[in-house]
């Protein structure tokens, strides 16, 4: 399917999934004020219907949601592939579902919000960013689950419409998901994923992410992936381990149950240290099931990783700073001392 994409050029509900406790009061460093990070509906902004002059109405917004678009709008083939976005009937269609579905987005403003107050504790600098939600529309599957979070330092931005492909997969321009995928774009999983996204890009952007290094072994990027998925349970203690990991509720007690015989599976098969990624490759993507291992969900390896990384806080005490810095995985394993139990 052709890329359609008219904005960011970059490369069950959640109410119950992180808990209900009072969040965490947030105070932005620069001004000292206490605020909340709400959500800026760009959907709204580009399917607004009946407007009398569609491209001044556009202009009016077009400062508040800059970092969205790809271009200015004195741009006419810009302005163009725009209004045909806003214009498609399938499209209308699917933001009226998702719209209704979620009339407000506060879930996700409460959920961030308390996330960047617990990550301010350990980075006191971190600039506030801008958040956003958007329809990301039609494009190749692969790519739109790949981008449907972005994070830059000044502002986060997710697509909505992505989160709820449960209730479009009929929709012509959705149907092209496979099945697993549609099951790990759960609204549950969305704050986890805007902040492990954050923490990557923006909190680590100067520490090298091993998983970009084709010589890395499994134990580099499992090891790597545990400290992030670590580090949003931190930032986001009420939520469920299930949520934080992409997992349903049973695939989550099967992968806790099982942890003995995964690790077992990893030693047993060679693959801790190799650094042959087609040989582990089954290990840390997404899929219906990870392969070899019957009954399993997907992405096993980023389990262990995280195991790892909890046995190593407790024997350590690090911060999570600290943690997050340490670009050497063999040391987070040997001062680990990880043993799964039998």
């Amino acid at each position: 399917m052709k890329k359609v994409i008219l904005f960011i050029s970059l490369s069950c509900i959640l109410f119950a999934s992180c808990g209900k406790k009072e969040k965490e009061t947030l105070v932005d460093p620069s001004s000292g004020k206490q605020i909340t990070m709400n959500v800026n509906r760009f959907e709204d902004i580009i399917f607004a219907q009946n407007q009398k002059d569609y491209k001044a109405y556009l202009q009016s917004n077009y400062e508040a949601y800059k970092p969205l678009f790809k271009t200015t709008l004195d741009n006419p083939p810009y302005f163009q592939m725009v209004e045909d976005f806003a214009s498609d009937p399938v499209l209308i269609s699917a933001y009226k579902l998702v719209k209704k579905r979620y009339p407000n987005l506060d879930w996700v403003s409460n959920g961030v919000t308390s996330a960047f107050a617990n990550l301010l504790k350990e980075y006191p600098k971190t600039k506030i960013p801008k958040l956003y939600s958007m329809m990301f529309g039609p494009a190749e599957f692969s790519y739109s689950y790949a981008s449907r979070v972005i994070a830059q330092k000044d502002f986060i931005a997710f697509s909505i419409d992505l989160y709820s492909i449960n209730i479009l997969p009929d929709y012509q321009k959705y149907a092209q998901f496979p099945k697993y995928m549609i099951t790990i774009l759960d609204s549950a999983y969305l704050v986890p994923d805007i902040m492990n996204t954050y923490l990557r890009n923006v909190t680590t952007y100067n520490v090298p992410l091993m998983e970009e290094n084709p010589e890395a072994s499994l134990c580099d990027i499992i090891v790597e992936r545990g400290k992030y998925l670590y580090a949003v349970k931190q930032l986001l203690p009420d939520c469920s381990m299930s949520s934080i990991f992409r997992y349903t509720k049973e695939q989550m007690e099967w992968t806790e149950k099982s942890e003995y015989g995964i690790w077992g599976y990893i030693i047993q098969n060679n693959l801790l240290y190799s650094n042959d990624r087609t040989k582990y490759m089954h290990l840390i993507t997404d899929g219906p099931t990870t392969k070899g291992i019957n009954g399993s969900p997907s992405h096993l390896g980023d389990y262990i990783g995280y195991k790892i990384v909890e046995k190593y806080m407790k024997e350590n005490k690090k911060s999570l700073k600290e943690l997050l810095e340490i670009k050497d995985a063999k040391e987070i394993l040997s001062k680990s001392g990880y043993k799964p139990k039998k």
